[in-house]
């Protein structure tokens, strides 16, 4: 997943304190789920599936012989050799009942350098799982795979189908995975509601506070090349209109390119329902933000934009990832060029973008812009948290976790929940804990791990989350529970100034 994790940013202004407790499940061996998730997932990380060239035919190999071994028919689609996606499913007795698909991708982006442990090969160490995919997206992959074999162990059948679904190449693009299977095999699909990789569960330990952030959508991905040209001249005459000096200049001057900020409906719901977890100087910013002011909503912006997870929700933003030159070190190449990532709110028109961004490094003859990958239009709406299956999140979420709020939120990133969404799909990204590990932990990072408790209850939740909407299950404990709906903030007069804000 092109992703980044949202490490507490929830916690950026302080968050009152509140019970929490965790009894466990009940009518559910979740010590047998979980062993066979963990024994599938150290087995998935054994496998190498890492771009470009993935071996995900192994790997599919691999999860088709287990279901064979609990009797579950599958589908192997693969667009070209190399290439595999899986596909299984649990019938469900309800006809009209759309059904659940659990999906997860089966690549994983090239090993980083720095690792100390063995990418492709798990180590168990401190209560931590290391390898490549422990947490984008084979962790997922094998908690899927140990749920849907339980409950064909169990006979339990649900009510509407449950779909297992592993794809190819989402670190890709997709082109081989569920881009794919969108234009062309759609019908064997044709799931209502999905639960993808993305979002995860914000602590706040001290205080006893969760907050469950469901990703409902993502920004928009594109890419930019800027080129600078130069003099090309032999490496042992310096020249001053040398192309990486000029390069380099420009690069320099982005973090001065700042768009305005832009609430989207999606991003003025996600600030609503975390605006009564704020302190008073919180609550105030918030409500600045979402007034109708919009000379306090950009000053609120520009402060709660300091915080970066907050910034990708309020603006569109930029990031240098790549640069290149020429490969001889005995010359001076003519161009150097570097690859901007650039992540859209939704609405946002790309060609504007793109003409602004050239307009602020215009004056420079030596540089050209060009667009190397461009969001497909019109791009698909983020989820708003009225339906069902947000229901069944945001009441799971209540029970394990008394006084918990669901968030429906917008990923700076991309993945495989923009296609199906595409398709009028319902779907949620869920997720481990995402403060309670360090950034060793991240995806893509060197040695990535996931430990074993965040794994326990990521496992936890999810099979109580398809327990209840596909079984018509609660297997939590009964807990009374508030409603985590949040009210709406009270009108306010913007100050004058922002100093109790700040």
């Amino acid at each position: 997943m092109k992703k980044i994790l949202l490490l507490g940013a929830l916690a950026l202004f302080g968050v009152p304190a509140a019970a929490q407790t965790f009894d466990g499940l009940t009518a559910v061996d979740m010590d047998e789920i979980y062993a066979r998730a963990k024994n599938y997932l150290i087995h998935l990380i054994n496998i190498d599936t890492s771009q470009p060239e993935p071996n995900e035919t192994a790997a599919v190999r691999y999860i088709y012989k287990e279901l064979n071994k609990h009797h579950i028919d599958w589908d192997y689609l693969s667009p070209r050799k190399g290439s595999a996606n899986l596909l299984a499913r649990l019938p469900g007795t309800d006809p009209d009942a759309k059904p659940l698909l659990l999906i997860s991708h089966i690549d994983t982006q090239a090993a980083a350098e720095g690792w100390t442990y063995p990418p492709f090969k798990a180590t168990l160490e401190d209560g931590r799982i290391y390898g490549l995919g422990s947490t984008d997206a084979k962790n997922y992959t094998a908690m899927h795979l140990a749920l849907f074999t339980y409950l064909k162990d169990k006979a339990l059948t649900p009510q509407r189908d449950i779909l297992f679904l592993v794809t190819s190449g989402e670190e890709a693009g997709s082109d081989t995975g569920l881009k794919w299977l969108a234009e062309t095999l759609w019908d064997k699909i044709n799931a209502g509601y999905a639960l993808n990789e993305g979002g995860g569960v914000i602590k706040d330990e001290p205080r006893g506070t969760t907050v469950l952030f469901a990703e409902a959508g993502t920004k928009m991905y594109m890419d930019v090349k800027i080129t600078a040209s130069g003099e090309a001249a032999h490496s042992s005459v310096p020249v001053p209109d040398n192309a990486v000096y000029r390069l380099s200049q420009a690069l320099a001057r982005l973090p001065q390119f700042n768009p305005p900020a832009r609430l989207t409906p999606a991003t003025k719901e996600f600030f609503r329902r975390i605006a009564p977890l704020q302190d008073e100087d919180g609550q105030t910013t918030i409500r600045l933000l979402l007034s109708n002011d919009s000379h306090s909503q950009q000053m609120a912006a520009d402060i709660m934009a300091q915080d970066p997870f907050f910034r990708t929700q309020l603006k569109d933003t930029i990031n240098p990832v790549n640069i290149s030159s020429g490969t001889d070190t005995g010359a001076a190449a003519a161009e150097a060029s570097a690859i901007i990532n650039v992540r859209l709110l939704p609405g946002t028109d790309p060609d504007s973008f793109f003409e602004e961004l050239r307009t602020f490094l215009d004056g420079e003859d030596h540089l050209s812009l060009e667009i190397l990958e461009r969001p497909q239009l019109p791009f698909p709406a983020t989820m708003d948290g009225s339906d069902d299956l947000f229901a069944a999140l945001a009441q799971t979420a209540r029970e394990m976790w008394p006084g918990a709020v669901t968030v429906p939120g917008m990923s700076p990133a991309s993945g495989d929940g923009e296609f199906l969404r595409r398709m009028g799909v319902i779907t949620y990204g869920l997720g481990p804990a995402m403060n309670s590990q360090g950034p060793a932990a991240s995806p893509h990072a060197p040695d990535e791990y996931i430990s074993e408790k965040d794994y326990q209850e990521q496992i936890a939740f999810f099979t109580a989350v398809v327990y209840r909407f596909a079984l018509g299950q609660d297997i939590l404990p009964q807990q009374t529970v508030a409603s985590d709906v949040s009210p709406q903030l009270p009108a306010v007069q913007p100050p004058q100034t922002l100093e109790k804000a700040e």
